[in-house]
């Protein structure tokens, strides 16, 4: 008996069978399951009750152009997406397009008296280079390149350093028994390390024992330090104690780094880094632990803030197992995985050699996806060319930030505080923020703290004269360049500005207060989206990277000279296990970033050991006390601890 259906779904919908049942039994007639047995000599008679045909021609048709309509559908949304930054929805966009191209135009006209400007100037560089060289024969080292340069000009109000700080533990009991010398200990390791990995004949970091020196309008290097190790790592300062006391508080040691951390480096600051250890402890009673601090001062025309934190942790700590090790900001830094693929790519070089030599041109030709990266990287440099006279004609109309911890000049005094996130404490201040991201798609770490950060400020500014701004300008450095296996000593950052909205807090009483705190990352997110589409990092890296090298030291003062921002944040994630000095961990490690110009605030934030450490450095001209500086970071930590609970109510 034939089937009267013809097509699957037509069998399908008469019998009243699943797909699957149709699958196991081969698209035929509900019968045996198996092969059809065939007798020797046996023709194949087709079998009109089998289901050939799984789809008609005319349903098959369809569904392909149902799918083809789909994947375009798909593909032309995911093209809008990454080219959204391109389309014109309102009459703002086009009125920034025509400015854009106007700007583009003047520029143009500008272009041969500004070039011609440009090559003046690289060539009086490179007669004074000439000249330097002959002065000074062969301790001339170079000079400066454009970002250590930015760094170089500075004044006694604000000088250009970074500021680590670490401490290392040591029970009560070894102390109170007469028998540690912890601190004498800690200075005589580092001085042996630094000796032995760093100052020897052959030196791997020969820059961090050059002189910053400047004649005829241009710093450069040279070699004529007479330092010694002695000169380089020596102990703190010590705090005065009252009668009976042993050891120093934390407000005293705040008091203390305050005075330091914009102390002139050794040889009248023509050096570039010192090391100074505590030999006065603190307590901590919870624990009834001593903690001996270190504070690794850095100039920041020797390496930005990655480079300095790879040389501090790679120069004194223990040298361990690789794989104790996890990335330093993204960089394989004495990790294993890094070791192996490099034994790997050394055993197929020695399988390639026998290669013949068009096996191995054939191995250069690049790739559809090596040309398309290439092709996308080009149309980044041109769009940057474009938008560039519009970004320069965008920040000569930027107007001045206006509030209480804005400086028009700053003094030569500076306040420091800091917060730890104890590693022996159950606190999640990492994760509330990570968390935190996910439940909102497109938002960022960053994004999360600047919302944190903008309640304590907000609270801050009404308890300062009442009333808060509705938003102010932040500085944040970001790394243009990836780093390098290997440690290199240089600066390879930009800056941009970003507009932060000051709002109140999280008000735990409020029934709104879930969509209150999204509304709130999501203003902050589109200022972030805006200044991470546009090309003002890259500019900025040009800039500092191949311009500020060419002009004199007064004529780049007045270049450098900016007075638009209110502080500078700086986001440094750091090694997720902490590193030992002797068998001790480096614990609390945290760093304070210079202030320039007429910036005089400055904020880090430091993921260490998986934990959260902040630290702040303002001139004294606008915040007066440590605790004022301290109030800050604390009302920061509080609004992320509201965020913990709502996170626990969802």
């Amino acid at each position: 008996m034939a089937l009267e259906a013809t097509t699957f779904f037509d069998w399908a919908s008469n019998q009243g069978v699943s797909f699957w049942e149709v699958v196991s039994r081969n698209f035929t007639h509900p019968g045996p399951f198996g092969p059809v047995p065939i007798s020797n000599g046996a023709q194949l008679v087709p079998d009109e009750n089998r289901l050939d045909l799984l789809l008609s021609p005319a349903q098959f048709g369809l569904l392909t152009g149902v799918i083809l309509f789909l994947f375009l559908r798909h593909k032309i949304a995911r093209w809008r997406e990454e080219h959204s930054h391109l389309k014109m929805t309102s009459s703002a966009d086009i009125r920034r397009a025509a400015y854009t191209f106007l700007t583009f135009l003047e520029f143009l006209a500008l272009a041969p008296f500004l070039c011609t400007i440009l090559v003046v100037f690289q060539l009086y560089r490179t007669v004074i280079g000439a000249v330097l060289k002959h002065r000074h024969g062969k301790h001339f080292k170079g000079l400066l390149d454009g970002a250590d340069v930015v760094w170089a000009i500075e004044d006694q109000n604000s000088r250009g350093m970074i500021n680590i700080m670490a401490n290392v533990e040591e029970p009560v009991a070894t102390w109170t028994t007469g028998e540690s010398s912890m601190s004498a200990e800690i200075l005589l390791t580092l001085r042996k390390r630094i000796s032995s990995r760093l100052m020897r004949n052959y030196r791997p970091h020969p820059k961090m024992f050059w002189k910053r020196n400047v004649e005829l309008g241009y710093y450069f290097w040279s070699d004529q330090s007479e330092l010694t190790v002695e000169d380089y790592i020596r102990y703190m300062d010590t705090m005065p104690l009252a009668d009976g006391k042993r050891f120093i508080e934390e407000q005293q040691l705040r008091s203390l780094l305050s005075k330091i951390n914009n102390r002139h480096l050794p040889a009248d600051h023509t050096s570039s880094w010192e090391v100074l250890v505590g030999r006065q402890p603190l307590l901590d009673k919870e624990r009834n632990i001593l903690q001996y601090p270190i504070l690794f001062r850095v100039h920041h025309s020797l390496g930005d803030g990655v480079a300095l934190m790879r040389l501090l942790l790679e120069a004194i700590v223990d040298k361990e197992v690789p794989s104790r090790w996890k990335h330093l900001s993204k960089l394989k830094v004495m990790n294993i995985d890094y070791i192996l693929k490099e034994q790997k790519a050394s055993d197929h070089h020695h399988l390639t050699i026998g290669e013949t030599m068009l096996q191995r041109i054939w191995k250069r030709i690049p790739s559809l996806t090596d040309l398309a990266t290439q092709r996308d990287h080009i149309l980044r440099i041109l769009w940057t060319i474009y938008t560039a006279p519009a970004f320069f004609h965008d920040v000569s109309r930027r107007q001045v930030d206006n509030n209480c911890i804005h400086a028009s000049q700053m003094a030569n005094e500076k306040v420091v505080s800091w917060i730890h996130e104890d590693h022996n404490r159950d606190t999640r201040w990492v994760e509330i923020i990570k968390r935190t991201k996910r439940l909102l798609p497109g938002t960022r770490f960053s994004d999360v703290f600047l919302t944190a950060l903008s309640s304590s400020l907000e609270t801050f500014f009404a308890s300062k004269n009442g009333t808060s701004p509705k938003n102010l300008t932040v500085v944040l450095p970001a790394r243009i360049e990836k780093e390098s296996p290997h440690l290199k000593l240089h600066n390879r950052f930009s800056v941009a500005l970003q507009t932060l909205p000051i709002t109140p807090g999280i008000q735990m009483n409020d029934t709104n207060r879930h969509y209150a705190l999204t509304k709130r990352i999501l203003a902050v997110n589109s200022y972030s989206d805006v200044l991470r589409s546009s090309s003002d990092y890259l500019i900025n890296y040009w800039i500092m990277s191949k311009m500020t090298c060419l002009f004199p030291e007064t004529i780049l003062r007045k270049i450098l000279k900016s007075a638009h921002s209110t502080l500078a944040i700086s986001n440094l994630p750091g090694p997720q296990q902490m590193p030992r000095i002797q068998g001790r961990e480096l614990k609390n490690l945290c760093f304070f970033i210079p202030n320039l110009g007429t910036t005089a605030v400055g904020i880090t934030l430091l993921t260490y050991g998986g934990k959260l450490q902040l630290g702040i450095l303002a001139d004294r001209a606008v915040i007066r006390t440590e605790d004022e500086a301290h109030s800050i970071l604390r009302g920061t930590i509080e609004e992320i601890e509201r965020m913990g609970q709502l996170l626990d109510e969802v």
